[in-house]
């Protein structure tokens, strides 16, 4: 053997998410193809294309380009994937399920797939069942097996700064959290996604993503949330980048490197410790949640068993292995019984009784940790 280290492959991608505003009109979808070769970005999702009409054409330069249709007499919404030529021939599969939710699936190295999913929230405005049929139709494209998960779009939320107890938020979030934003963090916390722009610290002209019409108001309510925080390298707005929209390009960089992936996978597949439930905690845990019941049977037991899994989570601990002899008590009796009996021809034939019990138990390992 030669003695040389394995040569572990990396795979670097960047993901971008962009609310255009419009992509109805070729020209300035034209516009937008052009924007983006200045940038590196490798998948880039949009939302707001407002189309009447779906679109799906491979671009000049290679790029696959997929763009779903708005919703309704005056286009609202509409999702799509502008995918560039190299992983364009990783893609397994391209759902445009309504004008909010795109789901895009990749084929990694070995059996390893990506899931990139762009979403389109309803706005401030909107009421508040529109909002969570929309967070439904979320949880059912997360609910797609993958082994990594990228969810990416406009979420019209304010998601702020995490707070104690939240394992999936970070300390870098930008503004007040508002009530769209409590939405969007109790999914993310239920689902275990961390949501990838509140654990980089970044100035504030690099975190912002969205600003008012009066150019005054200045808000980070794109997100980028991923189900795996070791890939993520960095998230930043991308400056270079104008197409007259009021929202800006937000973009992380991945890394998918062989050998930590390999580690990790080794690590998920030892076996679990034991786990048990701390009563004070799983208490607090519970009284952290409005349990009041809803109109809908349905939603009422989704939400019920999302809530009580976030619940469970929050109270386990670790189990304590009771520590367990090598030698059983009927081990150390009988041990203890040899040693103190005298050679003799009374008790010869007992002593040899004893070795062969002896050997027999040693024979059989699970007979030594009894009790």
């Amino acid at each position: 053997m030669s003695g040389a280290r394995p040569t572990w492959k990396r795979t670097i991608l960047a993901v971008c998410t962009y609310n255009c505003r419009s992509l109805a009109k070729e020209e300035t979808l034209n516009h937008l193809m052009e924007e983006k070769k200045r940038i590196k970005c490798d998948i880039l999702g949009v939302c707001e294309t407002r189309r009447k009409k779906e679109l799906e054409v491979n671009w000049k330069d290679g790029s696959a380009v997929r763009l779903g249709k708005g919703d309704g007499a005056r286009n609202v919404g509409g999702v799509g994937f502008i995918v560039n030529k190299d992983w364009s021939l990783k893609v397994i599969s391209c759902q445009l399920t309504s004008s909010r939710i795109g789901v895009l699936h990749l084929q990694m190295e070995s059996k390893a797939t990506l899931k990139v999913i762009q979403a389109y929230a309803p706005t401030s405005a909107s009421e508040d069942e529109e909002v969570e049929e929309f967070y439904r139709e979320l949880e059912r494209a997360l609910a797609q097996k993958s082994t990594y998960t990228v969810t990416m779009g406009d979420f019209n939320a304010k998601v702020g700064r995490g707070k104690a107890g939240e394992k999936f938020i970070g300390r870098y979030g930008s503004g007040e959290r508002n009530e769209r934003g409590e939405r969007l963090v109790a999914m993310a916390e239920m689902k275990e996604l961390y949501v990838a722009n509140t654990w980089y610290k970044k100035k504030i002209s690099r975190r912002w993503t969205w600003i008012a019409p009066n150019a005054k108001s200045k808000n980070e309510i794109d997100y980028i949330l991923v189900n795996k925080r070791r890939i993520v390298q960095d998230v930043s707005v991308v400056q270079p980048f104008n197409t007259s929209s009021d929202h800006r390009v937000l973009r992380a960089k991945l890394i998918f490197d062989e050998a930590v992936e390999k580690k990790a996978l080794q690590m998920a597949n030892r076996k679990q410790q034991p786990k048990t439930l701390d009563e004070a905690k799983l208490k607090k845990a519970i009284s952290g949640f409005d349990w009041s019941q809803m109109e809908k049977c349905d939603e009422d037991y989704s939400i019920f068993a999302d809530k009580l899994r976030c619940c469970i989570k929050a109270a386990e601990i670790k189990k304590l292995k009771k520590a367990k002899g090598r030698i059983s008590i009927e081990m150390k009796s009988l041990l203890e019984k040899r040693r103190n009996m005298k050679r003799s021809a009374d008790n010869n034939l007992e002593l040899a009784l004893l070795q062969e019990k002896d050997q027999i138990l040693r024979s059989f390992p699970d007979c030594l940790n009894k009790d």
